[in-house]
C-alpha cells in the first residue's frame, strides 16, 4: 500500500541494497532535543503568550496612583499640594466646551472661478454649434439630426426653437444674462445640509479673500430650476415653446461653482478645540487639597487626578531610565503569579499541567479576566464591576473548585498590584470570588447554579458593608457600590453560562453542565439503545447506578460515573443478538460459532462503541470509558471453549484479549467492576444477599489480581469502599416476588409483539 499515493518519484533517491541511508547532520539530534524539551517549550510560549497579552492590554491609564482615594472616601489626613499645577477639567464638560467653540466656526465655501468660466464657456460653445448648424442652409429634418448630435436631450420643440435664428438669438441673450447673474452670486449644492446643521452664515472664499455672507445669499442647486421657470415667464411672457426651451437649456448646463472646503473647516474646527484650556484653576505648593477626616467630593478627584498625572509629568523629566520601571514592575508581578500558579498545578492538579490545551483556557480565563478590567480601567468606571466572579466560576465549572480559587488569588495578585487597588476593593474581591468558585462547584441543576448566584450576591453585599462600616462611611454610596457589585455578579453569571459551552466544545473540556445534558436518557444513542438492545440498555443503567455510588464514597466524579456506565456498552447495538442479556427464548447464537468469531464479535461492541461516540461528538471522557471499561480482560469462557476444541494445541491468549488500554481513571476503574458485579451477580441462580456480596469480592478482586487496576489511582480501601457501595444496590435489584399466571401470559404477549415491531437499526 502506498503511503503516499500522489507521489510519482518515490523510490526515486532509495537507497540500493546493501546500502544503508544516510541520516541528516543534526537531523537525529534536533529530534531528540525536541522529544526531551518539547512539552517545555510549549509551556514556556503559552507562560510568555500571557504575560505579553497581559501588559499589553492592562496599562494603567494613571501610572502613578498618589494618593490612593476614591470619591466618597474620608481622607485620615491632610492633603497638601507639593507643589504648584493646574487642575484639569472634567473630561466631559471639556468636550462640552470645545464643540461649543467649534461651532462657532463656520464652514468654509470656496468659490471656484475655474468652474464659473467652464460653465459660461459650456454655454457659449453651445450656441455657437446651433449657429453653426443654421449656417449649415441644410433641410430641417437634417439640422434636427444635427442637433441632437450635440448629446442635449432637447425635446422636438425645443429643437425647432433653435433653428429659427430669432428665437435662437434672443434665447441666447437671456440665458447668457440668467447664467452671469446666478455664477456671480454662487451656486450651492449643500445650503440645505448648512441650513439643517443651524448655520445661517457661510465663511466664503473668492479670488483670495473671505467673507462671511449669509446664506440666503447664494442659489441652491434644487432652488435653480424654480428660479428658471418664473425668469422664462417673465422674459418670454406667454411664448410657451421659448419658455420650454430656456428651461431646457438652463437644466442641462446648470451645476455648482461653490464647493464646501470640508478639510479647512475641521482644520479649524480642531484648532478652536485645541484653544480651549484643559485647566480651570492652578493649586499653589503647600495649598490644602482635601482636609483630614474630610470627605472625597467629585471636585477633589478632579483635583487629585490633576496631581497625579503632573507627578508622572515630574517623574519622567526627572530621569527617562523611570518610564521603564513600571513596565519592568508589571512584568515581574506578571511572571511571579504565573510561575507560582504554574508550580500550584504541578504539583496539585498534575493532570491539568501535562495538558497544553488545559494551560491554555486556563490562559485565556485570565487574559479575559484582565482584559474586562482593562475595559473598566480604560473607561473609568466602577472597579466594583471587576469580573472576579466569571473568572470564578468558569476556572471552578471548566476545572474544579481549587482550581478556581488559585485562577482567582493570581487574578487578584495581578489586579491589585497593576491597578493598586484600595484594601476594602480587595477585600470585597477575595470574598465573592471565592464564594464564586466554590458556589458554583459540582452544580448539577438549575436550582443549584441560581442557588449559589444568590450566594454570590449576598457576599457581595455582606462585604461591601463590612468594609464602610469598619471606616465609618456608610451612606448613598455603599449602596451604590452594592448596586455594582450585584450587577457585576448577574452579568458574571450569563457570561458563563454564554461561554461555558464555547469553551467546552473549543478546548475540549468536559462539564458536569455537559454530563448532565448527556444524562438524558431520552437523548438518540440512549433512546436507540432502549429500543433495540433493551437488555443492554438495563445493563447501563445499572452499571451506571453502580459507578455513581461507587464514586461518592470515594471522592471521583459521581456524575461522570453515571454517564459514562450509560454510553459504555452502546457498541452493541451493532449486533445486539450476540449479547446474552438481549437474547429472548434461551437461544445464543454463540453456540453455532467458533470461539476466535464469538471473541471477535464481543470485542467488535468496543470498536463499534467508540466509533458511534465519536459520530454523536461524545466528550473524550466518554469516549475513554468505553475504551477502558474491559481494559485488557481475557474471555474466559470463549478461550476455554477454543481450548476444549483444540486439545494438543495452544491457543494464544491475545486472540482472546480486549484490546485496551486498562483504565486510567479511578472512575473508569469503578466503570469496570461495576460492569463485572452487575453481569456476575446477574449471573446468580439464587442471588441471595450473601452469595451477591460473595460474587462482588470475588469478580472485583480478581480484577485487581489480573492488573486490571494498575494505570489506575485506586487505593486497597478504596476498592474495599467501591465492593460496600455494591452490595446494598445490588441486592436491592435482584430481591425476588412472586409471579401470577395471568402475568407471566401477558409478559408472553408482550414480547411476541415486542419481537414483531422491533426492527433492526439502520444508522446508530
Amino acid at each position: 500500500m502506498k503511503i503516499f499515493p500522489f507521489r510519482n518519484d518515490i523510490g526515486r533517491n532509495r537507497p540500493k541494497p546493501g546500502e544503508k541511508k544516510k541520516a541528516k547532520p543534526g537531523n537525529h539530534r534536533f529530534r531528540a532535543w525536541l522529544r526531551l524539551y518539547g512539552r517545555t517549550i510549549r509551556r514556556l510560549a503559552i507562560a510568555a503568550s500571557a504575560v505579553f497579552l497581559i501588559l499589553l492590554l492592562y496599562i494603567p491609564t494613571r501610572s502613578v496612583k498618589g494618593i490612593g482615594l476614591t470619591e466618597g472616601q474620608i481622607a485620615k489626613e491632610n492633603i497638601i499640594a507639593p507643589f504648584d499645577f493646574p487642575v484639569m477639567k472634567d473630561q466631559e464638560a471639556l468636550e462640552q466646551e470645545q464643540e461649543i467653540e467649534a461651532r462657532k466656526i463656520l464652514p468654509v465655501v470656496r468659490v471656484s472661478e475655474e468652474q464659473t468660466e467652464a460653465l459660461k464657456g459650456a454655454v457659449r460653445d453651445f450656441f455657437y454649434d446651433v449657429e453653426s448648424i443654421l449656417d449649415t442652409e441644410e433641410e430641417v429634418t437634417e439640422q434636427h439630426r444635427m442637433i441632437s448630435e450635440l448629446d442635449v436631450p432637447f425635446t422636438e420643440t425645443a429643437r425647432n426653437v433653435l433653428l429659427d435664428l430669432a428665437s435662437e438669438t434672443r434665447l441666447r441673450q437671456e440665458v447668457s444674462v440668467f447664467f452671469d447673474e446666478i455664477l456671480n452670486s454662487g451656486v450651492l449644492s449643500d445650503a440645505e445640509y448648512f441650513s439643517e446643521s443651524g448655520y445661517d452664515r457661510l465663511s466664503v472664499v473668492r479670488d483670495g479673500e473671505e467673507f462671511a455672507l449669509a446664506l440666503d445669499q447664494f442659489y441652491d442647486l434644487e432652488e435653480i430650476h424654480l428660479i428658471a421657470t418664473e425668469r422664462g415667464r417673465q422674459v418670454f411672457d406667454e411664448n410657451h415653446a421659448l419658455l420650454t426651451t430656456f428651461y431646457e437649456v438652463v437644466n442641462h448646463f446648470v451645476a455648482p461653482n461653490m464647493t464646501y472646503d470640508v478639510t479647512a473647516t475641521a482644520t479649524r474646527r480642531d484648532t478652536r478645540r485645541m484653544s480651549v484650556s484643559p485647566f480651570t484653576e492652578l493649586y499653589l505648593k503647600d495649598q490644602k487639597i482635601v482636609g483630614a477626616h474630610e470627605r472625597v467630593t467629585k471636585k477633589d478627584m478632579l483635583v487629585l487626578r490633576s496631581l497625579e498625572a503632573k507627578l508622572v509629568e515630574e517623574q519622567i523629566a526627572t530621569s527617562p531610565w523611570r518610564r521603564l520601571y513600571p513596565v519592568v514592575g508589571r512584568f515581574l508581578v506578571v511572571v511571579t503569579v504565573i510561575t507560582l500558579f504554574a508550580t500550584f498545578l504541578r504539583k496539585s492538579r498534575p493532570k491539568i499541567y501535562e495538558r497544553d490545551m488545559h494551560l491554555i483556557l486556563l490562559a485565556v480565563i485570565g487574559v479575559l479576566g484582565i482584559g474586562f478590567s482593562a475595559t473598566l480601567d480604560a473607561f473609568d468606571l466602577s472597579m466594583y464591576l471587576l469580573p472576579i466572579a466569571l473568572v470564578g466560576m468558569l476556572a471552578s465549572l471548566l476545572f474544579d473548585e481549587r482550581v478556581g480559587m488559585g485562577v482567582v488569588g493570581a487574578y487578584l495578585v495581578v489586579i491589585g498590584l497593576l491597578g493598586g487597588l484600595p484594601l476594602p476593593l480587595l477585600f470585597t474581591l477575595s470574598v465573592t470570588g471565592s464564594t464564586a468558585a466554590y458556589g458554583v462547584a459540582g452544580i448539577r441543576n438549575r436550582g443549584s447554579f441560581w442557588k449559589s448566584l444568590s450566594y454570590l450576591a449576598a457576599a457581595y453585599i455582606v462585604s461591601i458593608a463590612a468594609a464602610d462600616f469598619l471606616h465609618l462611611t456608610p451612606s448613598m454610596d455603599t449602596l451604590r457600590k452594592i448596586g455594582f457589585g450585584l450587577l457585576s455578579a448577574f452579568a458574571s453569571a450569563g457570561i458563563t453560562m454564554i461561554t461555558l459551552p464555547l469553551f467546552e466544545n473549543i478546548f475540549k473540556v468536559t462539564t458536569n453542565i455537559t454530563l448532565l445534558e448527556l444524562s438524558d436518557l431520552n437523548r438518540p444513542l440512549l433512546k436507540n439503545l432502549s429500543l433495540f438492545a433493551p437488555g443492554t440498555y438495563h445493563h447501563s443503567i445499572m452499571v451506571g447506578n453502580l459507578a455513581e455510588a461507587a464514586c461518592e464514597q470515594i471522592g471521583a466524579n459521581s456524575l461522570l460515573g453515571r454517564v459514562g456506565g450509560y454510553y459504555h456498552d452502546i457498541g452493541k447495538m451493532s449486533k445486539p443478538e450476540y449479547f446474552v442479556e438481549n437474547q429472548i427464548g434461551g437461544e445464543n447464537k454463540h453456540d453455532k460459532l467458533s470461539p476466535k468469531l464469538s471473541a471477535l464479535i464481543l470485542v467488535s461492541h468496543v470498536r463499534e462503541g467508540v466509533e458511534m461516540a465519536r459520530r454523536a461528538r461524545l466528550p473524550k471522557e466518554i469516549i475513554d470509558a468505553i475504551k477502558e471499561h474491559h481494559g485488557t480482560a481475557c474471555m474466559a469462557f470463549f478461550y476455554d471453549k477454543a481450548q476444549r476444541s483444540a486439545p494438543g494445541y495452544e491457543v494464544p491468549e491475545g486472540d482472546f484479549r480486549y484490546p485496551g488500554p486498562k483504565p486510567r481513571t479511578r472512575v473508569n476503574g469503578v466503570m469496570m467492576l461495576a460492569d463485572v458485579s452487575e453481569a456476575a451477580v446477574r449471573a446468580l441462580d439464587e442471588p441471595t444477599p450473601t452469595r451477591i456480596r460473595t460474587r462482588i469480592l470475588k469478580v472485583t478482586n480478581a480484577k485487581f489480581e489480573q492488573g486490571q487496576l494498575d494505570d489506575c489511582d485506586l487505593t486497597f480501601r478504596e476498592l474495599r469502599l467501591i465492593q460496600e457501595s455494591f452490595v446494598p444496590i445490588l441486592t436491592s435489584s435482584m430481591h425476588s416476588r412472586i409471579r401470577y399466571p395471568d402475568e407471566l401470559k401477558r409478559e408472553e404477549r408482550q414480547i411476541a409483539v415486542g419481537d414483531l415491531f422491533r426492527k433492526s437499526p439502520r444508522k446508530l
